[in-house]
């Protein structure tokens, strides 16, 4: 073999050496990418999956706050005399929303007996304030709306109790011009996300008939 031809043999061995370190270097590459992608997708799964639960408790904890801020205003309701209807209360009841009239000690809403409805707007459930009840009884327009929660489907109310002077105690579908509040005022909201969804809310009434009645 000639000086030239074992050259040209080292020179073809080298080429051949360099072209399989590409090639190796290569498939390593491509098993390093493919273990990150793994940990990357990886990460991101756990990352959403804990931004659902996340959210998903936000949402429980604002449904559940809605309900307790619910149950203690419409259980502070105040049997407040109509003056328009000799023997009754201004109280509204009936089953998509809920007129009463409560007393305020002046920490959010200025102290006094405040008039109030209680009602869905659209997926809201807001409450509206009409102010200080005047002495005559008359009512006005609201000066004031706030949301008590949102992606509501319906809310149905139900009340118990006796609505007049005598009589038994049934659960009726309405509650107007009544001479006594209910006992019990049943609250069903149904959500949109129906995981929200919890049995209906029972809120018993801290004050019940006429100021000075029986």
């Amino acid at each position: 073999m000639t000086r030239l031809q074992s050259k040209g043999l080292r020179r073809s061995c080298q080429r051949e050496s360099e072209r399989g370190l590409t090639l190796i270097e290569l498939l390593v590459s491509l098993a390093i990418l493919t273990i990150l992608s793994g940990f990357i997708v990886g990460g991101l799964s756990m990352a959403v999956r804990a931004f659902d639960a996340d959210r998903r408790n936000s949402i429980e904890a604002a449904t559940n706050a809605a309900r307790e801020s619910l149950r203690s205003l419409i259980a502070s309701a105040m049997p407040a005399p109509s003056a328009k209807q000799a023997g009754s209360l201004l109280f509204d009841g009936q089953q998509e929303e809920l007129r009463l009239v409560v007393l305020s000690e002046g920490r959010t809403l200025q102290g006094g007996l405040q008039d109030l409805r209680i009602r869905r707007r659209n997926d809201e459930l807001i409450v509206e304030v009409f102010g200080l009840l005047r002495e005559s009884g008359a009512r006005k327009s609201p000066v004031s709306s706030t949301t008590i929660v949102t992606g509501l489907r319906d809310i149905r109310f139900r009340y118990f109790g006796v609505a007049g002077r005598e009589g038994d105690a049934v659960w009726r579908d309405d509650w107007i011009k009544a001479a006594r509040l209910p006992a019990l005022v049943e609250i069903s909201m149904n959500f949109r996300d129906t995981g929200r969804n919890g049995p209906a809310m029972i809120v018993a009434l801290r004050n019940e008939g006429m100021p000075g009645g029986s």
